[in-house]
């Protein structure tokens, strides 16, 4: 089974914000957690050690998460934030990706739909609420895929992030997950309807 090397997010607040968001849009009720996928696939999981010197170069950096986009997936379009770190394209490694490493896009995904449109307008929500959060707290964890679906387990092997002397940046629009919400199920209910009338 393929392996992959994901980014978490340890401060509570930010991680169930990007979890609830990501829920409104998405309409559904997922407790997996936000994270920037930086490595993968790998046949075996890396070692501790290797994890441990990959979260070394993370340390004092943090993740700027804001901006926005979207793109095709072998199942249809995602929508996305950006999720920025200075050392992210010295332990990028994506070999099923060709991207060139200057042109690469670290993100959470946010929200995913066979409908191009859906996808769009999300990514114009996100445009619109303009958010920023720069987090500090960030740790490394191995994901396993055991499915043909993309179903992911986290495995015991947690790197935990040393203390930070920063203070986490939070600029986020009041009420955005109330709007996030109404934006989410007005996606799904026409989703629907496009699934109906194709019968």
């Amino acid at each position: 089974m393929p392996y992959f090397v994901f980014v978490e997010f340890g401060n509570p607040q930010v991680a169930e914000f990007l979890v609830d968001l990501r829920n409104a849009l998405q309409c559904t009720n997922n407790h997996s957690p936000a994270h920037v996928t930086i490595r993968g696939p790998y046949q075996t999981p890396p070692s501790f050690e290797q994890l441990e010197a990959y979260s070394e170069r993370l340390q004092g950096y943090g993740v700027r998460i804001s901006n926005y986009g979207y793109f095709s997936t072998p199942k249809g379009y995602a929508a996305f934030l950006r999720a920025e770190c200075t050392v992210f394209r010295e332990l990028w490694h994506k070999p099923d990706y060709k991207t060139p490493l200057e042109s690469i896009k670290p993100h959470i995904t946010m929200f995913e739909s066979v409908d191009r449109s859906a996808a769009l307008e999300v990514r114009a929500f996100l445009r619109n609420e303009n958010l920023l959060i720069h987090t500090y707290n960030i740790h490394l964890r191995v994901y396993e895929s055991r499915s043909v679906q993309g179903d992911m387990f986290g495995l015991p092997t947690v790197v935990p992030p040393k203390p930070s002397q920063h203070q986490d940046v939070w600029r986020v629009p009041r009420d955005i997950l109330e709007r996030a919400r109404v934006v989410g199920s007005r996606l799904a209910e026409s989703l629907e309807r496009k699934k109906r009338s194709n019968f």
